[in-house]
């Protein structure tokens, strides 16, 4: 078959390489299109460790080629996503049904290889069926759903509440609609320099306003100015920015709640200690979406979530190091590429 490995920072080759021989837990795929995550990026870059050789990608759909002998719950032909990654199920997080906090994660496109490639193995475990009429670009979107709706609900959002997402990148414009469909009152979308197309998306998308920070160096009063200055009572840092934090404790209400949803390394010299003590402010990490696969489905099925406008770019599988270029560089306004595997 044939597959896309990092071999280095920044750098991929297109092989040729065994069709993955599965066991009897396992389930061999035949990978339909997968979208490029973030985090595919960050392991691009070297942000995040990966092993060595390894095949990116763990937002896909694909239909089922063979089915390990003791796998029970899927067959041949079936359409299929995965999720993103799963416990080891001997460490204390695993016995303690909290796989997402697993010491020893096995993900797909780090730990293990992932979907840009003709075909991948997987458990059957974390696999879920879906519908042959849900579109491809619908699917690969599934993990993304999944990740947000964790986001929505450790918010613990109510009716009414005035959100801001810090970051117009693809998962902050699905947190945009699930937002809105939460109950917010005010949905804001904050974005930086290059972020002119994205803030357009995100009005069309129902956020009630947009802001960019570029040559505004007084957009944070007038934001409060504009919408309550009592501040926000929910913000989202997605951007996986310093200053995209340091904003959201200037923007958050007293009692108000922050999610750090953003990935980043860094650290964080300027944190205001003493507002988290007297406003008695909630801050939280977001990350994954284990558990909320079938609620993801369930809202994709629903026809309320819009992909279309978000995914930008489409690229076969020997196109993956332009599509990865494209994005590490922000060529041609990209936001979501999404690569077919067997085109």
């Amino acid at each position: 078959m044939k597959a896309v490995i990092l071999t280095e920072n920044k750098k991929m080759s297109i092989i040729d390489m065994p069709i993955p021989k599965i066991n009897d837990l396992e389930v061999l795929l035949k990978v339909i299109c997968v979208g490029i995550c973030g985090t595919d990026v960050a392991v691009y870059q070297g942000h995040y460790p990966s092993k060595e050789n390894v095949i990116l990608g763990h937002e896909f759909c694909g239909k089922v080629v063979k089915v390990g002998s003791k796998v029970k719950d899927f067959k041949e032909d079936d359409y299929v996503i995965s999720e993103a990654s799963w416990g080891c199920g001997n460490c204390y997080w695993c016995k303690r049904a909290q796989p997402s906090y697993c010491s020893f994660p096995n993900t797909l496109g780090r730990t293990v290889d992932g979907a840009l490639a003709e075909f991948v193995k997987v458990p059957g475990k974390i696999l879920h069926k879906i519908d042959r009429e849900m579109t491809n670009i619908d699917a690969q979107g599934v993990v993304s759903i999944a990740t947000v709706t964790r986001v929505v609900n450790r918010s613990e959002i109510q009716i009414g509440d005035k959100v801001g997402i810090i970051g117009p990148g693809y998962n902050g414009l699905i947190m945009v609609q699930l937002f809105k469909q939460a109950g917010a009152g005010i949905v804001g979308v904050i974005g930086a320099a290059n972020d002119y197309n994205r803030l357009d998306i995100a009005s069309k998308l129902g956020a009630d306003f947009t802001i960019n920070i570029e040559n505004n160096p007084d957009w944070q009063k007038n934001l409060l100015d504009s919408y309550g200055k009592m501040g926000f009572d929910i913000l989202i840092e997605a951007s996986g920015t310093v200053g995209g934090l340091l904003s959201c404790v200037n923007l958050v209400k007293k009692g108000g709640t922050i999610i750090q949803f953003g990935t980043s390394s860094k650290m964080i010299n300027d944190l205001p200690q003493g507002v988290f003590y007297s406003n008695e402010i909630t801050i939280k990490g977001s990350k994954g979406g284990y558990g909320l696969y079938p609620k993801a489905i369930e809202l994709i099925e629903s026809g309320k979530i819009n992909f279309e406008s978000l995914v930008t770019h489409k690229f076969s599988l020997k196109e993956t190091p332009k599509a990865f270029e494209m994005i590490d560089k922000r060529m041609g306004d990209i936001l979501r590429a999404v690569i077919f595997c067997n085109d």
